[in-house]
């Protein structure tokens, strides 16, 4: 039997540092995700926008495409804190490493690279090892390690470097931590000397740009955590008579060439640290003259395009967007791209503005976007409709089908952010679709109901239509300044008198396409119902029935009486049971999908079953696991039941993946009448998640999820065999948290054999798979 693997949905946030993004002309966006780097084609409607690089060890601290003369991109730079850096080549649409530069001895921050001619490249990369290393690549093969730079106990904040246009040779600027930014040339020697340094900035300077205006003159331009922006002319050094006041101007040579550098202008307008700067060359149309406008973002939340007046000359800013308000928390950079601008935040969101030439102005666009911690849990609607995940950045978000109106196809997106927390989510679990029970690193656990508002925008972006229609309901919910929790706002409301609760107010938005980063922060919570309280500890792991009656739940726990399994019914929200069983934490909990059976798995190394008295809501004990019978010797992270429910199957950290069935007689030990099903699967890996294919029959496949990222696809059949591995490109490059196939919408025939495979890591990453059965 084969099966073939596709790529459906990949939703992650960039990393949380400036220059982590970079836009080309192709409309390709590459930014860092965790330790990956991740190429996002904006013009993409019908599939994933999203390719994802593995190669870093640690977190990717910059990207940056590299542009040929041409304007052309067919390569990228990445550095990481795992003291390298690398050079992306695209080779039959396909992006590979051609050079990895490993010579520094900490993690690389910075990361700028330039082409000398067609054949020649040289790239720069600064390291808290205070060092600047010179990588040069003459063949277009081997890049070989050309300079280090010592700078004794100076870092290097950003570099960016350019080829100096008389003299067609290379000139570096560099902004260190003494407030300057120091410019290198390479001598006779050839070696990099400094040759001279820009003071002027009152703290760090964490944005460079360099655009060439003639054959004589640079301009550059410096952003820095003084709130300003500095312009400097660099151009070739001319004396002149001077007649009145005349402007500083300090000279310095490169190349056999004396250059002059004069402060051209100092652009005041941000509020808070300014991070990044990009110059851009436009056209005017009316004289077909060129005109240089800048791009600049800041901590202040705000994005600005600065440009000289048409007539004097002086700079000032041509268009600003961002939010006034709200609780976002600014922007760490931007770029301009294609008729657009891109900012990306310091949650770790993508932003998107697009010149909109019949009204003449800037409208925001939609834009991938996820989770900027690791995803801890992630479930299916029962019908397949849509995906919660939840992760240790205290966001719950809802992920589903945007289905274009325009025809252009299908695309997974965040379509709402039911729960914005201030404590690191833990677990979720769907009660009906449209409620959802979460906990976080608290002893609460929290019921949130869907509102109105929400379920009118998912009919209009999906096309489905969750739920009837509760014309008593909430139309949205806000949370308070000081508080946690989710409050119903209603449609009948007087809105005017808000009072004090007036910043995190919700406003009810009529939305086709998914929203904007505002507003999913602000407008798309969900009100929270119910709070159950009966945990001693913090809440680890949750599970509802299928048949939505019933929740279990259970917390971090050393003692047997704090790892026991609270049942709570749904009607009431009352603690009905408490089921004592394990010695330590219960790390995952699982209802068969006939709603009749519970399962438990422990740090203990034991997993316990417990049978639902019949016609009732309660839970006996009826099987378990003990030293003598327990296969597996370490920490048991996971467990999943077949379609059937007659079928269930447990992983743990010694790499074992076990399944077990109820037999005919019933033995002497804590095992009763079940038994082990055929032989363990013995990975080397630690097993951390499980997923039985919704499949009928006799047909069994299993999807293991390993600690080292990967996914494998196994068929059981009392023996295991291996269908597929999704690498660390498809699938997760740190420990795979969980793994779900979509329940089979109820018209869906069970003879379909394609299915989908969400998935969840540390990594940051959700991630949708199709596999079908060929």
């Amino acid at each position: 039997m084969k099966i073939s693997v596709q790529q459906v949905y990949t939703s992650v946030a960039c990393n949380r540092t400036p220059e982590i993004a970079d836009w080309n002309n192709e409309g390709l966006i590459c930014y860092g995700a965790c330790n990956a780097v991740v190429i996002y084609d904006t013009l993409a409607k019908d599939k994933d926008p999203l390719t994802v690089l593995c190669h870093h060890k640690s977190t990717v601290n910059s990207v940056k495409w590299l542009q040929r003369p041409d304007i052309t991109c067919t390569e990228l730079l990445s550095c990481s804190a795992d003291k390298t850096a690398a050079i992306w080549s695209i080779d039959n649409g396909v992006w590979k490493i051609s050079s990895s530069l490993e010579g520094h001895n900490e993690g690389v921050t910075c990361i700028h690279g330039v082409y000398v001619d067609s054949e020649s490249l040289l790239v720069y990369t600064g390291s808290i090892d205070s060092s600047i290393c010179v990588w040069e690549r003459i063949d277009g093969n081997t890049t070989t390690l050309k300079q280090k730079i010592n700078l004794n106990s100076g870092l290097a904040l950003t570099l960016h470097s350019c080829v100096l246009p008389a003299a067609n040779r290379p000139i570096l600027f560099c902004a260190l931590d003494d407030h300057k930014v120091h410019i290198f040339v390479e001598q006779s020697d050839h070696q990099y000397h400094r040759v001279h340094m820009l003071a002027g900035h009152e703290d760090w300077v964490r944005g460079l740009d360099v655009i060439n205006v003639d054959n004589k003159t640079l301009m550059l331009a410096s952003a820095s955590q003084d709130t300003y922006i500095r312009l400097w002319k660099i151009q070739h050094y001319e004396e002149k008579p001077v007649v009145g006041i005349k402007v500083e101007e300090k000279v310095f040579d490169a190349y056999g060439v004396k250059l002059s550098v004069k402060l051209d202008a100092v652009l005041a307008g941000h509020e808070g640290w300014v991070y990044g700067v990009q110059w851009q060359k436009i056209i005017d149309n009316e004289n077909s003259q060129p005109i240089y406008r800048l791009l600049s973002s800041s901590l202040d939340k705000t994005l600005i395009i600065w440009q000289p007046e048409s007539h004097g000359g002086a700079w000032v800013e041509s268009v600003r967007v961002g939010e006034v308000g709200g609780n976002g928390l600014g922007f760490y950079g931007s770029r301009f791209g294609p008729d657009a601008i891109l900012g990306h935040g310091y949650n770790g969101s993508l932003h998107i503005w697009k010149y909109d030439k019949q009204v003449n102005q800037w409208q925001p666009g939609v834009v991938t976007g996820g989770h900027f911690s690791a995803v801890e849990d992630l479930r299916w609607e029962r019908d397949g409709r849509y995906l919660l995940s939840v992760s240790l950045d205290q966001t719950t978000r809802l992920h589903a089908p945007w289905v274009r109106a325009d025809g252009s196809g299908t695309q997974w997106h965040e379509v709402a952010r039911p729960q914005v927390h201030g404590y690191d989510l833990a677990a979720v679990a769907l009660v009906s679709p449209a409620a959802f029970v979460s906990a976080a690193e608290e002893k609460v656990l929290r019921v949130f109901a869907a509102p109105h508002n929400f379920i009118h925008n998912f009919n209009n972006i999906t096309g489905e239509t969750l739920v009837g229609d509760d014309a008593k309901g909430p139309e949205g919910a806000s949370v308070p300044s000081l508080g946690l929790s989710n409050k119903a706002v209603f449609s009948d409301a007087d809105t005017t008198n808000a009072g004090d609760d007036n910043d995190g107010y919700f406003v009810p938005v009529h939305l086709h396409e998914p929203p904007t980063e505002e507003t999913l922060m602000q407008n798309t919570l969900w009100p929270e119902v119910h709070k159950l309280y009966g945990h001693g500890y913090e809440v680890y792991c949750v599970d509802a029935s299928a048949d939505g009656a019933l929740v279990a739940s259970a917390c971090k726990a050393t003692t047997p009486e704090h790892a026991a399994v609270l049942i709570w019914e749904t009607k009431t929200w009352q603690q009905i049971q408490k089921l004592t069983s394990h010695q330590l934490t219960i790390t995952q909990l699982a209802f068969s999908p006939d709603s009749q059976k519970l399962l438990s798995v422990s740090r203990d190394r034991r997993w316990t079953l417990y049978q639902r008295d019949e016609g009732a809501n309660s839970f006996t004990v009826a099987a378990s696991t003990d030293k003598k019978n327990g296969v597996h010797t370490r920490i048991i992270w996971c467990c999943a039941w077949a379609p059937d429910s007659t079928v269930f199957s447990t992983g743990s950290r010694d790499g074992k993946v076990c399944v077990w069935s109820k037999g005919e007689t019933i033995g002497e030990s804590s095992l009763k009448e079940y038994s082990l099903l055929g032989k363990p699967l013995e990975l080397t890996n630690s097993v951390t998640a499980l997923a039985f294919a919704p499949l009928d029959g006799d047909l069994r496949l299993v999807a293991v999820g390993l600690d080292c990222g990967t996914v494998r696809i196994y068929q059981f059949d009392l023996t295991w065999s291996l269908l597929h591995e999704l690498d660390h490109s498809m699938a997760h490059h740190l420990t795979v948290k969980r793994l779900f196939f979509r329940p089979r919408p109820p018209g869906e025939g069970e003879t379909n054999t394609d299915m989908l495979l969400a998935s969840c890591g540390t990594d940051h990453f959700v991630r949708i798979c199709s596999l079908n059965i060929l």
